[in-house]
């Protein structure tokens, strides 16, 4: 196992003299650098962490305390530690017994007590999932000797995944709370400054979540459980649908995006639609870091031949192109393009999802400035009935005498806050309780109009805790309940559903996702009681007759 050395990043460190608005200065003109140092001589002092900065800094009086001090003031004074040397699994053991509040702070690496260099979340997991792909690589050149040899290399890689899933969901569980809190702060009354600081924690935010995810399918992949969920799938809604996705992030970073789509409007096909949106999405991302102030293409032409639609899809910048010697591996894991590229995840993950919908994907340079990736893609013919359009975006609809009332049950007291000013904001009261018993009881003595219900808690966990709900005679058995879990795999989410949970909302929360959830589920209920009702009537009808 190499050692510690070996995964660390070597950003340049600032003194302890620097000023807060130098060290902002440089998260803003590098997004890609997660932690800056602090080093005084050649000995850390200290760690400055950009969501932790950001924060600081979007906080009221921010700017006023932390502009013109020494960066001393606002760094993290005890960072983690570590001497070159030492060994990758040692280290992540020490770092998870930690929990991932400790990994979400990244670390330093010295030597003979000298600075050395920085790691951070990210690279740990690329040390993971390289050194587990060297693994799958012996084992499967040992295939042709040990006849067991391709499942063990199974096994190590269910294993990897079963690893990553655990840590993503554990880091989930913080970014909620810094991502919902971001959310809440944005619609505050804030200056632009402080808006663009909101922004930037946000970003930061969901760019770790995007390696977080990338890291598990990626792991899946190699596995080979990465299932697709071919169903049919509107072609030129998938278009629109990335379109507005991308439209304000590219306008924000000075792109002119064109998204288009040519072929019959009303063409599905029997595909993974969420698979098919994760390629783009990937594709438009890196496009989008090398064309500012540029121009981005992304289109999708489809046609019929027999029974099948054939797809063809471009993405296409005008950037710096791909340098010549990286175009046939860009799609490995971990290799960038021309400039920084995230975890490197994401191109793997494009060719790993192509691959298995049975397609082509490459890359290349064009004639002028720039590059295309590409794809191809052949799948079934399907018929797509036109979707009724419903008003689910505002709770303010429902025939209710007030306000509705949530039981929030969650074991983390930031969920809690996050869900409860979240529920304030859509107009409702709200409750709270801290694991699954607690809501046994509190749905016994109390009515509430639905139930928001963490998974992963201690006692009584939701599933067990909706299954005893569920058990309740009358109308209180009958409480619409909504999941609010990290869990994001769609075969947990079918579970949840067949149980008796009305929706499944994953963490970190989108306010507008939630609200949508909680109207679904209520006007559900709702009808169920009308149905209750009517029912009622009817019998004592026929009981007079």
């Amino acid at each position: 196992m190499p050692t510690i050395e070996t995964l660390s990043e070597r950003p340049k460190p600032v003194a302890p003299t620097t000023l807060g608005c130098e060290v902002l200065a440089r998260f803003e003109s590098e997004p890609d650098t997660l932690v800056i140092p602090v080093v005084d001589g050649n000995r850390p002092v200290g760690l400055v962490e950009r969501t932790a900065f950001l924060q600081k800094i979007a906080a009221r009086f921010g700017h006023a305390l932390y502009d013109l001090r020494p960066i001393t003031f606002a760094m993290d004074p005890e960072p983690a530690v570590v001497e070159a040397g030492v060994r990758i699994d040692a280290f992540c053991d020490i770092m998870l017994k930690g929990g991932p509040a400790a990994l979400l702070r990244g670390f330093i690496v010295t030597h003979n007590g000298a600075y050395l260099g920085v790691g951070t979340a990210a690279t740990l997991l690329q040390a993971v999932n390289t050194r587990q792909r060297q693994q799958n690589e012996e084992l499967a050149e040992q295939a042709a000797i040990l006849s067991d040899t391709r499942a063990q290399a199974i096994a190590a890689a269910r294993a990897k995944s079963q690893f990553l899933a655990i840590m993503s969901h554990e880091l989930r569980t913080p970014m909620n709370g810094v991502l919902a809190v971001a959310e809440l702060l944005r619609r505050q009354p804030l200056n632009a400054a402080a808006q663009a600081h909101v922004q930037t924690i946000m970003d930061s935010s969901e760019t770790l979540l995007r390696i977080l995810q990338d890291a598990v399918d990626l792991s899946k992949a190699e596995a080979g459980e990465l299932e697709l969920n071919n169903t049919p799938t509107a072609l030129r809604a998938v278009m629109d649908d990335i379109q507005s996705m991308w439209e304000p992030r590219a306008s924000q970073d000075g792109v002119t995006l064109l998204v288009g789509y040519e072929g019959d409007t009303e063409l599905a096909a029997v595909i993974d639609g969420t698979r098919l949106k994760q390629v783009f999405n990937n594709l438009i991302g890196n496009a989008l870091k090398f064309a500012r102030n540029g121009v981005v293409e992304a289109g999708l032409k489809a046609w019929v031949a027999g029974d099948r639609i054939h797809m063809e899809a471009r993405i296409r910048d005008d950037g710096p192109g791909v340098e010549a010697d990286r175009v046939d591996s860009i799609f490995e894991p971990f290799v960038h393009g021309s400039g920084p590229d995230g975890a490197g995840l994401g191109l793997s993950i494009c060719s790993q999802v192509i691959d298995r919908m049975g397609g082509r994907i490459w890359a290349e340079n064009n004639k002028g400035r720039g590059a295309t990736f590409a794809f191809d893609l052949t799948a079934p013919r399907a018929v797509v009935e036109a979707e009724t359009q419903s008003n689910v975006s505002d709770l303010s609809g429902f025939d209710l005498t007030s306000a509705p009332h949530i039981l929030i049950v969650d074991d983390n007291a930031t969920n809690r806050v996050v869900a409860q000013a979240l529920c304030e904001m859509f107009g409702c009261s709200s409750e709270l309780a801290e694991d699954g018993l607690e809501a046994l009881q509190a749905v016994q003595e109390s009515r509430y109009d639905l139930v928001l219900m963490d998974i992963k808690m201690p006692r009584m966990d939701g599933v067990q805790a909706t299954q005893a709900i569920r058990a309740l005679p009358g109308a209180v058995g009958r409480v619409p309940i909504v999941a609010l879990t990290a869990n994001a795999d769609p075969e947990d989410a079918k579970h949840y559903l067949s149980i008796g949970m009305a929706a499944v909302v994953e963490k970190p929360i989108k306010p507008e996702r939630l609200r949508m959830a909680m109207n679904a589920a209520l006007s559900a209920a709702q009808e169920e009681a009308g149905d209750a009702d009517r029912l009622s009537e009817d019998e004592g009808d026929r009981s007079a007759a």
